[in-house]
């Protein structure tokens, strides 16, 4: 008995694995008030709370946040990216293809990952940034927005055997709110760059890439263009939001 509370002690008193997460805040200042306004949970809150939830028990997460798409300094302040375990990248109501300082900083933010070899997660936005940042062309969707409900989102063969997927149903149904995706042409016939590797890892008849791997310069990110992070009250909240900004117009 005497040795069995010992042992309990020992690992009551084991300290924990810090895991130390960077969350990039890709909305700019202008999108989260627009989040605000209408109701809806910052992106980077979404997914602190997602963390906080799965995080292992032997682990203690540690956040730091940033918000590439408000200043240069922002990029600063990240400091060396060899001292996070994984950088995770939010949705964004930004354009990917538009040349501009909000975006392009985010690009350059996930190439210095790579080259960093820090492991990079994202969703919607983050897909866009990781093939942006290995030169893959991303494109209005010519069907339009896919909002709401993302159905029949299939595993490819590689996505069936990808550990992203471990344990997930072949065919699913995802929340969705995004117009942009990877253009369906480089889809169709996947070639990348020398230095780059890129594997499509689920897609469905109105996105062919909803889900991706890349790898450059021995950094890897895994990425879907649906909303895990989001329930349904968080996606009808957005959809209310895009529905009123759309009478605006």
């Amino acid at each position: 008995a005497a040795a069995a509370a010992a042992a309990a002690t020992t690992a009551t008193s084991t300290p924990a694995t810090p895991l130390r997460l960077l969350i990039v805040e890709a909305y700019d200042r202008a999108g989260r008030e627009r989040l605000t306004s209408a109701g809806c949970t910052a992106a980077s809150d979404t997914f602190a709370a997602l963390l906080s939830r799965i995080c292992p028990e032997d682990h203690e997460l540690r956040l730091s946040y940033c918000h590439p798409a408000d200043s240069v300094h922002e990029l600063a302040e990240v400091g060396e990216l060899s001292r996070f375990d994984g950088v995770v990248w939010t949705g964004s109501s930004l354009t990917i293809h538009e040349d501009k300082p909000e975006v392009t900083r985010q690009i350059e933010l996930a190439r210095r990952c790579f080259q960093a070899a820090v492991p990079q997660y994202g969703s919607c936005w983050g897909l866009q940034i990781s093939a942006a940042a290995a030169g893959i062309p991303c494109e209005p969707n010519p069907r339009g927005r896919e909002h709401g409900i993302a159905r029949g989102i299939a595993l490819t063969r590689s996505g069936r055997r990808h550990p992203m997927f471990d344990g997930c149903l072949q065919t699913f149904d995802g929340c969705a709110a995004h117009t942009d995706h990877v253009a369906a042409s480089w889809a169709a016939a996947p070639v990348c760059r020398p230095g780059v590797e890129a594997e499509v890892l689920a897609s469905n008849d109105f996105t062919p890439v909803q889900g991706l791997a890349v790898r450059i310069d021995g950094g890897e990110f895994w990425s879907v263009q649906y909303h895990p992070e989001l329930d349904l009250g968080e996606i009808a909240r957005l959809m209310r939001l895009a529905a009123a900004r759309s009478l605006l117009v």
